[in-house]
């Protein structure tokens, strides 16, 4: 049996930004709040330094930034903790960024209470992938579109389970990984792939998930 990769969804992140940079896209800016090594944008900064903004333990303030550049045709990707990107900056999220649709992207990690947060603010389009594969699609898919967009990232690493070659992302459309018919289990981002192993468990026992 082959090994199963295990990648943080963060290292996802990351990757991403600077692959689409190196492709071209001259819009893409990133912004941190002086946690790059920790959001894995620190490889985006590495390649291109003179499209990254480190606005230091200012949050509020980086959203702010990130509303302007966005006025200018930039698209910003803000990068920080959850509880910095959506708890903090808030107001600043819901006011200059929500409010006005304006085409910011926030890249937030190790979150728990921000999904509460940021569903609250209209048009907000809120992505929390479950594995690499999923996460550099999400990434993909939230620069493509208009409007702000939150995506949360996870610290762990975790398997991918998704095969890259049949996969295609949706905004906005769930997917069904198993078949069942007894019971349904719902997740999203960290916990799919424990709910995968959870219908196996049941898989054992006669009930299918």
């Amino acid at each position: 049996m082959a090994d199963v990769k295990m990648i943080a969804t963060r290292e996802s992140y990351g990757n991403t930004l600077k692959a689409l940079a190196a492709e071209g896209h001259d819009d893409l800016v990133v912004l941190d709040a002086d946690l790059a090594a920790a959001t894995k944008t620190g490889v985006f900064r590495k390649a291109h330094p003179d499209r990254h903004f480190d606005c230091g333990i200012a949050e509020a303030n980086m959203m702010g930034v990130a509303a302007g550049l966005s006025t200018m045709g930039y698209v910003p990707f803000v990068s920080s903790f959850a509880m910095f990107a959506a708890g903090r900056a808030f107001e600043q999220i819901r006011n200059s960024v929500a409010y006005p649709h304006l085409n910011v992207k926030i890249g937030a990690t190790h979150g728990c209470e921000d999904f509460a947060l940021m569903r609250s603010l209209p048009g907000m389009t809120i992505i929390c992938p479950a594995d690499d594969v999923e996460a550099r699609a999400a990434v993909r898919a939230a620069y493509e579109m208009q409007g702000p967009v939150y995506l949360r990232f996870g610290r762990l690493a975790v398997p991918v389970f998704h095969d890259e070659a049949n996969y295609h992302f949706e905004i906005g459309k769930g997917e069904q990984l198993t078949e069942g018919s007894d019971i349904a289990i719902v997740a999203t981002g960290l916990m799919v792939n424990e709910a995968r192993k959870a219908a196996e468990t049941l898989a054992a026992e006669g009930i299918h998930a």
